[in-house]
């Protein structure tokens, strides 16, 4: 039978079906509650979600249903699910996008930077509002090459510090002399988890010894965050 979804007040156990073939599972919501709810195992996550759509007044586009921090597939069953097991239910918005603008680097000093071989460009930062994860990062610039001698030792940064400590850092344009000199892009996919009060920041680093020098210029980096959690004040369990 086709899922549907009501909202309900957490703590009630709700039945899909009373036929056979059902399991308990268990859905975590923003605020960090859970219901128990019996469903079948035939049921497709693409029924819940329309449910769940409905109930919130929003479209089934938002709605993520989670195993394990992985996002199930729409079209898929729910299978490979033991009984007790727990999903995460996220109410999406649209992505939200972080901007850096850096006009020049120019620099040839060798580590150590801020954070051990990374040096942060100052004033390029912003601290994360909501949490979500990292969908996508577009970075370009018109100028990024080393020395153009020796080893290659060039890299543009991106990093991640939660309470000041670096917890992620993700290369935005390859390495210099690995990648064209100029009007360079670069799509990368970190999947980072964000929580509120995470610093963004980009970084760099110019090479281990002496002699390595780094140029970058009008680099442009925009990071887009989907998946944030969002309390509507509406709870929601399958029926």
């Amino acid at each position: 039978s086709k899922a549907t979804v009501s909202v309900l007040n957490w703590g009630t156990k709700v039945r899909l079906s009373p036929s056979g073939g059902e399991m308990l599972v268990h859905i975590n919501v923003p605020n960090g509650e859970s219901v128990a709810v019996e469903i079948e195992q035939d049921t497709t996550l693409a029924d819940v979600k329309e449910g769940a759509a409905l109930a919130l007044g929003a479209a089934a586009s938002r709605i993520g249903l989670l195993f394990a921090g992985d996002r199930l597939a729409d079209n898929g069953a729910l299978q490979g699910l033991d009984d007790g097991d727990a999903l995460d239910l996220v109410l999406e918005g649209e992505p939200q996008v972080y901007r850096f603008a850096v006009p020049s680097i120019r620099d040839d000093r060798s580590p150590p930077g801020n954070d051990g071989n990374i040096r942060e460009v100052s004033n390029a930062k912003h601290v994360v509002e909501s949490q979500g994860e990292v969908i996508e990062v577009r970075a370009s610039a018109s100028v990024f090459k080393d020395q153009g001698w020796g080893n290659k030792k060039g890299h543009v940064y991106l990093v991640q510090k939660r309470a000041g400590i670096k917890i992620n850092q993700a290369c935005l344009l390859g390495r210099a002399r690995d990648v064209p000199t100029s009007n360079v892009s670069k799509r990368t996919h970190p999947k980072w988890n964000l929580a509120v009060g995470d610093t963004l920041c980009i970084g760099y680093h110019v090479g281990d010894n002496g002699g390595h020098k780094l140029f970058v210029e009008n680099l442009r980096v925009e990071v887009a965050v989907g998946g944030a959690v969002l309390d509507t004040g509406k709870r929601c369990v399958m029926m």
